[in-house]
């Protein structure tokens, strides 16, 4: 495993810095799912139109305590990781037994308010004079008009295809400061006229890292199974529904944590505001094993410590640069692992402060035939 700017596995793939400035006021439409339709046919427009208007008032329903519907059960999990302008990027997957929809055909509206807030947010001010005419020009500004500002909203048409005996998951990404907020999650069925579509709303609260104060800290760890390598960057349209990707390579999460005997255990995380002095930083990861036994947690193996210094790190990264962080992680093959479930602890030590600070962050994950 070598180490020099940032994190690399033996086919030389680097994890870069998360760049992502998605998010803000305004909701959005994926461009994909709306313009071709827009322009052949008016009447799908005003049809999409209507059914983001249904899935806001699920949502509006449900922040203000009302009883909203529950067809199925939408499973959530979501990392964090340092993003431009002051924001976090939070990739979320959102995991749904095709079992338990009738069509594919489904919209997904996301919405993220300050926590607590039990009431839609009040019209945004309607646009006057130039600003009128540009939104008037502005065919996202139509979709969004003068309504409700929120620090992130977000719908897409989705016409999922579901894998035999796998379960159907969905990725998005989320851009906002840190803070604490509650996430609506609202899922309906698109079915002909006279169907009744199953939905179901999720209310999921969000405690986002403020990784602006200059506190030591890490990113959430990532734990993948491969890290592909893209011909070209995502689009900004596009990051949205990848969150994982970054620069030109797509980290493949794994959801479950599940990895095979035959497969390579893939550690990705990133290390903010280290200790710096003098141009020198000097910070130190450890990683540990421990394999869970019915009587109890035994340590299994670890790995050699990894050193981040301006030496393995080389003269051009600046960790104290705004848009920097430290690119740490580890490949490990699971084939000298017995099956069974294990966590891994992580421990990073910045060597520099005094006296020294230490991060632990753990993660379970199972290793199987």
């Amino acid at each position: 495993m070598s180490s020099s700017r940032g994190f690399s596995v033996k086919n030389g793939v680097v994890f870069v810095a998360v760049v992502a400035a998605l998010g803000g006021a305004g909701l959005r439409l994926h461009a994909q799912d709306k313009k071709a339709d827009q322009k052949k046919n008016e009447a799908g427009a005003q049809a999409q139109a209507e059914e983001v208007q249904n899935l806001v008032r699920l949502a509006d329903a449900a922040m203000t305590g009302q009883q909203v519907p529950s067809d199925f059960p939408i499973q959530f999990q979501n990392d964090f990781l340092k993003a431009q302008n002051s924001r976090v990027w939070v990739p979320i997957t959102l995991t749904v037994d095709p079992a338990k929809l009738t069509s594919g055909a489904v919209t997904l509206y996301l919405r993220v308010a300050p926590r607590g807030m039990t009431a839609p947010a009040a019209p945004a001010p309607a646009a006057q004079g130039k600003d009128a005419k540009k939104n008037d020009k502005d065919k996202d500004s139509k979709a969004a008009g003068s309504g409700p500002s929120y620090p992130f909203e977000d719908v897409s048409f989705l016409d999922l295809k579901p894998t035999p005996g796998q379960p159907l998951r969905i990725t998005r990404g989320v851009a906002v400061p840190g803070g604490s907020y509650d996430l609506y999650i609202v899922m309906r069925e698109r079915v002909a006229a006279g169907g009744t579509p199953k939905a179901a709303v999720l209310k999921q609260p969000l405690e986002v890292p403020n990784y602006t104060t200059g506190d030591f800290a890490t990113s959430s760890v990532l734990l993948a199974e491969r890290v592909d390598q893209l011909p070209a960057p995502v689009t900004p349209e596009q990051q949205s529904e990848r969150p994982y990707a970054f620069g030109q390579q797509e980290v493949i999460v794994s959801p479950e944590h599940k990895f095979k005997k035959d497969q390579e255990l893939i550690v990705l995380f990133q290390i903010y505001n280290p200790t710096i002095a003098d141009k020198k930083f000097n910070i130190e990861a450890t990683y540990t094993f421990y394999q869970q036994a019915p009587d109890g947690e035994k340590k299994f193996n670890s790995t050699e410590p990894q050193t981040f210094t301006p030496e393995s790190m080389g003269a051009a990264f600046d960790p104290g640069a705004t848009e920097q962080s430290i690119q740490a992680g580890q490949g490990i093959p699971m084939k000298s692992f017995p099956e069974g479930n294990y966590r891994l602890e992580i421990k990073v030590v910045d060597k520099l402060a005094n006296p020294a600070k230490t991060l632990t962050q753990n993660v379970n994950f199972t290793v199987a035939p």
